[in-house]
Formats: C-alpha cells, sequence, structure tokens
C-alpha cells in the first residue's frame, strides 16, 4: 500500500496535470496537511520530491508555487523524451513479446478512438499510455524508472497546452509506424520514428505555447 507521502504526491501531480493547479499557484503545507488529513511530514517530504522533479519551484520567503512551463524547459525535457523513447524503442523492437503486442494493440486503438471522439483528457492518457508500453518492452527498469520521471512532465505539458487544441492526426500515425517497426523487429526504424516523433512533439508544444501566450513568469 502506497505511503502517505506517495499518495499525497500522487495526488498533487494529478492536480499539477490536469490543470487543477495552475503555474504560479502557492502551495501551502498549512492547506495541503488540512486537506489530506495528513500531519505535515508527508506534505513536507511529497513537496520534496515535487521541487526535485522540477513540478514546483521555490519562491518569496520558504514558500513553493507551481512551476511555470517556459520554453527552454520544454526544449530540454523533448531532447531527453527523444533519448529514451528512441532508446525504449530499439529496446523493444528486439525483446517484445506477442503478448506485449497485443497489449500494445489494444492501447493503439484506444488512443485512435480518443482521437476520433476529440476526447482530449483521453488522447492525452492514450498518448501517454502508448510510450510508458514501449518503455516497459524495453526491458530495463533503469530506463523505465528515468521515463517515468519524464512523463509526469510531458503529461503535464500536454495536459496544460492540448487541451486548447487538441493533437493532429500525425501523432496517432506516428504510434501505428513505430508499433509496426516494433513488430518488425527494426530496431534502427524504432528509435529513427520515436525520435522524430518527439522533434516534431517538442515543436507542436512550443507553437502552442506561442498562440496562447506560455511561457512567461
Amino acid at each position: 500500500m502506497p505511503s502517505r507521502t506517495d499518495q499525497v504526491f500522487e495526488a498533487i501531480v494529478d492536480d499539477i496535470c490536469t490543470g487543477k493547479l495552475a503555474p504560479g499557484t502557492p502551495l501551502r503545507q498549512e492547506q495541503l496537511a488540512e486537506r489530506f488529513n495528513v500531519s505535515r511530514q508527508p506534505i513536507q517530504q511529497a513537496l520534496l520530491l515535487l521541487r526535485n522533479q522540477g513540478l514546483v519551484r521555490e519562491f518569496g520567503r520558504r514558500g513553493l508555487e507551481v512551476a511555470p512551463l517556459e520554453p527552454d524547459f520544454v526544449s530540454h525535457l523533448y531532447e531527453l523524451r527523444a533519448l529514451l523513447d528512441g532508446q525504449a524503442a530499439r529496446l523493444a523492437a528486439a525483446r517484445r513479446t506477442d503478448d506485449w503486442l497485443q497489449h500494445a494493440d489494444e492501447v493503439v486503438a484506444m488512443g485512435n478512438q480518443a482521437f476520433a471522439d476529440r476526447a482530449f483528457a483521453q488522447m492525452i492518457r492514450g498518448d501517454v499510455e502508448f510510450h510508458r508500453t514501449v518503455v516497459d518492452a524495453s526491458g530495463n527498469p533503469l530506463l523505465v524508472e528515468s521515463a517515468g520521471v519524464m512523463w509526469r512532465n510531458v503529461q503535464r505539458v500536454m495536459g496544460e497546452v492540448l487541451f486548447q487544441g487538441g493533437a493532429p492526426a500525425w501523432v496517432w500515425e506516428d504510434h501505428t509506424a513505430i508499433l509496426e517497426a516494433i513488430r518488425d523487429r527494426d530496431g534502427d526504424a524504432a528509435e529513427a520514428l520515436s525520435r522524430r516523433h518527439a522533434e516534431h512533439g517538442e515543436q507542436l508544444i512550443l507553437d502552442a505555447m506561442t498562440r496562447a501566450g506560455t511561457g512567461s513568469d
């Protein structure tokens, strides 16, 4: 069973990723402790984890706030994503199983249906689930752990920006192409497609931020 610190951490992450806690929102320990009906110790520990992952930052005198999204942060995040997703796809092409392929097919189908329905929240969940599924197939537990931290930030970026206008069809077409390369055990193609997908995703996010005027304190 998750500890109280883990429970508080996950709840705050969800609020940040879904926009319930917007950038610049102050995080008060007393209010959080009352909300979650816990002592201040698990709150302090959860906030430390959030700060270490870049989701909150210090402001004022010993205060914390939800960190704003900035173009440089997005670029750095997607540079890391290109590396991790590319390596994961290469490894997945060598190590995937028939059971994994069946699950991946279901994830892609879910994402395609969400796109057809213009269900933005489901689209974001489907996108994240697809890439997490590929990382799981890599068979490398350290890669899985590293990607988990990265994807919290990716999900936040997507949730905050893409809700404004959804995502283009190429996002889901790319998923299908990556999956087919993995199915064919073509590690070179799987890695190249995943890296290109991340690069296109970075530009999509930055363009959306420019249109929305996001990225300033």
